[in-house]
């Protein structure tokens, strides 16, 4: 059975932590009715006042208007009981955790709670689409649809085709996707990492190996990225940019940098000293960086500040 774009009015989000409360706040505001699920009425709650402040922020920035702002907050309806989010949505996103046994027993009970025709998709970084559908009587309308972090703010999804999901969920959830002004990447290929991450990680990699072998400090090669190839990815992709630059130059290149680039098949030892020591990231104070009391949240506020003036560029015509 084929849905229409048309036809998606409701859509339940199962998981309301930071994303998935940013992924209720956009759908809501693009103009669906939202059922927000979680375990706990106090994860609700924080996610509630989570969408608030974000709202209140984007209403400061001129990105939403107040009075768009309310209708889009009543819009989203919140549940602890599973069976009562799914009843009669022609959509889903789930939004759990990266645990492959949680989000089969999740897809299980929604299989058995929506509608037959309902689509049902998963937030997964990079769990197999496959796998996850296989917990359910529906794997054709099973799709991976990945929001980047933070979601009621990052333009791009990731659309991503299980070995059994059919061509016209894929198509449809890219429509859903463009509708609510997002930017569809389709993934054709259920593969560990997806697309998104599997890019990021191979810059990671690198990234942590110049900083292990003393090749540059970690604010170098983070500026080398913000203020460099941040910049230029933002308007051309690595694709295009061979062919601009020309192929036999890239190909020149890879030949000698290729040996020299870091091969790594397991999280390298400085990563596993800084989860060993407890030094984790801001939350924890000290990563790379360190990060007194507050500076974790100022952080997250100083890199929306930036995401909120590109978002502006983008509202003007910019489209990258």
């Amino acid at each position: 059975m084929t849905m229409k774009i048309e036809e998606i009015k409701t859509v339940a989000v199962i998981g309301a932590g930071v994303m998935g409360s940013g992924i209720a706040q956009h759908l809501a505001q693009a103009g669906y009715e939202v059922r927000l699920h979680a375990r706990h009425d106090e994860t609700l709650a924080a996610a509630r006042a989570r969408v608030a402040k974000n709202q209140e922020l984007m209403v400061e920035t001129g990105l939403l208007t107040a009075s768009a702002a309310a209708q889009a907050f009543s819009r989203i309806r919140t549940t602890t009981d599973l069976e009562e989010a799914a009843r009669g949505v022609q959509f889903v996103n789930e939004s759990a955790p990266e645990d492959l046994d949680l989000k089969g027993r999740i897809f299980a009970a929604l299989d058995r709670s929506t509608p037959p025709e309902a689509i049902l998709s998963t937030n997964t970084s990079g769990l197999s689409i496959t796998a996850i559908a296989a917990a359910t009587t529906r794997p054709e309308r099973v799709v991976g649809l990945h929001w980047m972090n933070p979601p009621h703010l990052m333009p791009p999804v990731e659309v991503t085709r299980g070995t059994q999901t059919s061509s016209a969920v894929v198509d449809l959830t890219c429509d859903l996707a463009r509708r609510i002004g997002r930017i569809p990447i389709r993934v054709e290929r259920d593969v560990p990492g997806l697309l998104w991450n599997r890019l990021q990680f191979a810059l990671v990699r690198e990234a942590v190996h110049l900083v292990e072998e003393g090749i540059a400090s970690p604010e170098a090669v983070d500026l080398a990225v913000t203020a460099g190839l941040g910049l230029r990815w933002a308007t051309v992709g690595p694709m295009r940019i061979m062919d601009l630059a020309g192929i036999q130059t890239f190909h020149a290149i890879a030949a000698y940098l290729y040996p020299e680039l870091s091969t790594a098949k397991e999280p390298q030892r400085s990563l596993s000293e800084k989860v060993t020591r407890g030094h984790t990231g801001a939350r924890a104070g000290q990563g790379f960086y360190t990060y007194p009391p507050g500076a974790h949240e100022a952080a997250i506020a100083g890199r929306d500040a930036k995401l909120f003036a590109l978002l502006k560029l983008r509202a003007q015509g910019w489209d990258p």
